[in-house]
């Protein structure tokens, strides 16, 4: 059953999605010198990143929440639910607005929304950002595989 986005059980089940990422299906379609330079993008990196939705609907209103993944030498080992305040102790924190989320749950390309600014580094050093760019990406594709319901 899908849990829906930005709670307890999505943010678990991303995490898990992020450490199991790429299935042999998805693998395939791209060469193996991407996924090498990948594994050597996701080993190199150790801190937090943080996506966050700006108005997430809820019981008739909008609040912003954020799911906060820890990554150690690539492995995710820590996925919570967390406010603003916290998020910004990441060393990245992406954010858009739920039109951009519910749109990446139905589909739309996760890279083509941080490319084209849909979701915005709102937290971190740019150029080191976009060092690892297909590393952060690939984990919104992960991300985007996992299912979800959006808010009733």
């Amino acid at each position: 059953m899908a849990d829906e986005i930005f709670t307890q059980g999505w943010a678990d089940h991303v995490r898990d999605a992020i450490n199991n990422y790429p299935d042999a299906d998805y693998r395939a379609t791209k060469l193996d010198l991407f996924w090498d330079w990948i594994v050597a993008a996701r080993t190199g990196f150790s801190g937090g990143f943080a996506i966050g939705v700006r108005d997430l609907p809820a019981n008739g209103a909008a609040k912003e929440v954020f799911a906060k993944f820890t990554i150690d030498a690539g492995d995710c080992t820590k996925a919570e639910i967390v406010d603003r305040e916290t998020a910004t102790d990441s060393t990245f924190m992406l954010v858009g607005d739920y039109e951009v989320w519910k749109d990446i749950v139905e589909g739309y390309d996760s890279g083509k929304a941080v490319m084209y600014r849909r979701l915005r580094l709102e937290k971190g050093d740019v150029f080191r950002f976009f060092n690892r760019i297909y590393f952060f990406t690939e984990s919104l594709v992960a991300l985007s595989k996992v299912p979800a319901k959006l808010p009733a």
